[in-house]
Order: structure tokens, then C-alpha cells, then sequence
């Protein structure tokens, strides 16, 4: 890491150094840990070490450690007992300040205890794509048969208005 400003205050960059949330995984270009402000039950980032602010921008060494992150995360999460996870979290003193209203919603899900059905795996690139921290983060979020009304569409339900489309 350098030492420039914006990396040393950027939380991600504090992640990746083992500063900040405990590691679920980790290989020689990224790190994942569980999101603190989950919306399903193992929502979990994978987080370049190196501080990067697009996909489009990672070097040829993290573009061949992504696929590897990716599944080791999923298998991370796989492996957690995720109700005993979130009752740790609320008891965490490095989140103590933070407010832990998605962690004891994710804690009242029926589904809590099962193993996901399926994935959203995503990145909001830029913050014109929603994203609030400019440091690179994959999202991998677990699905749950139930935990929407109508999954289909998908990601393309980012804008609503556009998302349905024909199909043959």
C-alpha cells in the first residue's frame, strides 16, 4: 500500500490491511469478510487488497485471483453458522457505535438456518451505480427462495421502470 491520503482513509484499504473486520477468506489479491449491514443471511464482500476503484481497473494478477475469491467466499459462507455470526456481531465492540437494525432483522428470517438457494453476485461501479465507498467491492449476496416476491429480473431491477422485458 502507499501512502496516499485517500487510501489511508479509505475503510476498505483499513479492511485489507487487517485493520477492520475479521477476514472470511483471503488469497495472494483480495480479502472477504461478512458485511455488517446485511440484507440476507452471508451477505459477504470480496475486497481488493490493493486500492482500486473499478473492476475495470484490476491488474492481470487480481483478474486471475477474482474467480478464486469468489468461490472461496461462497464456500466461507457456506460453512458459518450465520445466526451464531450475527449474535456475535451484536456483541462486537469495534461495532458498538454502528447501528445494528439489518443485523437483527437478517436474525428474525425464517430462512436464517438454510443453506442459500442461489446468488446475486454484484459491484455498484462508480456512485452513479450506487456505490458509497470508492474502493472496489464485490458483493456476494446468498438468495432465498422467499426472500422476494418475484426474483425474476433480477439485477435488471435496479431500475424498475425498464426492467421487464418480453420473453420467448
Amino acid at each position: 500500500m502507499s501512502s496516499n491520503p485517500s487510501e489511508q482513509n479509505c475503510y476498505f484499504c483499513r479492511v485489507s490491511r487487517g485493520e477492520a473486520d475479521p477476514f472470511i477468506f483471503e488469497n495472494r489479491s483480495f480479502v472477504g469478510i461478512f458485511d455488517t449491514h446485511p440484507v440476507n443471511p452471508g451477505h459477504a464482500l470480496m475486497i481488493p487488497r490493493r486500492h482500486v476503484v473499478s473492476l475495470f481497473h484490476l491488474i492481470e494478477q487480481e483478474q486471475e485471483d477474482y474467480f478464486d475469491a469468489v468461490r472461496g467466499v461462497r464456500a466461507a459462507i457456506e460453512a458459518t453458522d450465520l445466526k451464531h455470526l450475527y449474535l456475535n456481531m451484536l456483541g462486537r465492540d469495534d461495532l458498538k457505535d454502528r447501528p445494528k437494525d439489518h443485523i437483527e432483522s437478517v436474525l428474525k428470517l425464517d430462512f436464517l438456518g438454510n443453506k442459500p438457494d442461489a446468488y446475486t453476485v454484484g459491484n455498484n461501479d462508480g456512485r452513479e451505480a450506487g456505490r458509497s465507498i470508492d474502493h472496489l467491492h464485490i458483493i456476494l449476496l446468498p438468495r432465498y427462495r422467499g426472500d422476494v416476491e418475484d426474483p425474476k429480473g433480477g439485477i435488471r431491477n435496479v431500475i424498475p421502470s425498464r426492467a421487464n422485458y418480453p420473453r420467448r
